[in-house]
């Protein structure tokens, strides 16, 4: 009986002690949600954009970023202005760059040089691209032109490796300069990772001179100038002339 009583007592001790809020008052209270709404659309803002582009692009090797200005901002998206990233020694410019959050695909990137890039980070280590780039304003230490449009994915094993496995489609609607004196219109072609191979199918151009081509790479990705290739295929309209060329990735940049 006695130990009924002494339970009931400490019962009636529990709920007797005031609730959280009760015990803040009026004022403390009105502070405390303050405060988490502070925190929630503050701090935790800064905190949260800094933690997933360092879980993005912090997980690429030897990659490094800067922006010019911060524009539209909330908790599930923010756009920066002129972001830089400088990845294996290139350099890669967006004169805006929007980056939501989602949950079928956590991360999503919205590369804009006029053209818009959607870029997609799954969760089983997956990016799915799809849009198009303005290659001289991504690239604008490079002496290249034109309009890229790609759809395809790439797969990581790791997000601190390379990726391993890739399907790509491109196509350069209009004139696209690779490098002085080498130039297509309307190219076209199918392009295939596997580890360091890359391999680029069904490649065609109408012009200057229309082609058909097939095309490999050895990528290394530390220093991607130093990738060597091999392309082969036939010109077209001068009497079918087959042609071939080699060397490395820096000698035509």
């Amino acid at each position: 009986m006695t130990s009924e009583k002494t339970t009931q007592a400490a019962a009636d001790t529990v709920r007797a002690e005031p609730g959280f809020f009760k015990r803040l008052g009026v004022t403390g209270t009105i502070f405390f949600i303050g405060l988490l709404l502070g925190l929630l659309f503050f701090l935790s803002r800064e905190v949260l954009w800094g933690q997933v582009l360092k879980s993005t692009l912090g997980n690429l090797p030897q990659t490094t970023w800067s922006w010019q200005a911060v524009g539209d901002r909330g908790l599930t998206h923010i756009t920066y202005g002129g972001f830089d990233v400088m990845m294996n020694q290139s350099r890669l410019y967006f004169p805006e760059l929007t980056i939501n959050l989602g949950t079928s695909r956590p991360v999503t990137l919205e590369a804009s040089t006029g053209p818009v890039l959607f870029a997609g980070f799954g969760w089983n280590r997956n990016l799915n691209l799809s849009g198009a780039v303005d290659i001289q304003k991504m690239l604008p230490e490079l002496r290249v032109q034109g309009t890229l449009e790609t759809e395809g994915f790439l797969n990581w094993r790791n997000w601190n490796e390379p990726p391993y496995l890739g399907e790509l489609q491109i196509h350069a609607p209009g004139l696209l300069v690779l490098a002085p004196g080498i130039m297509t219109i309307n190219l076209q072609g199918h392009a295939f990772l596997d580890g360091n191979h890359l391999r680029l199918t069904s490649i065609r151009a109408d012009g200057p001179i229309a082609l058909i081509a097939e095309a490999e790479a050895l990528l290394d990705w530390d220093n991607l100038k130093n990738s060597t290739y091999t392309i082969s295929g036939t010109l077209l309209g001068l009497g079918n002339m087959p042609f071939s060329a080699s060397g490395r990735l820096g000698s035509i940049w």
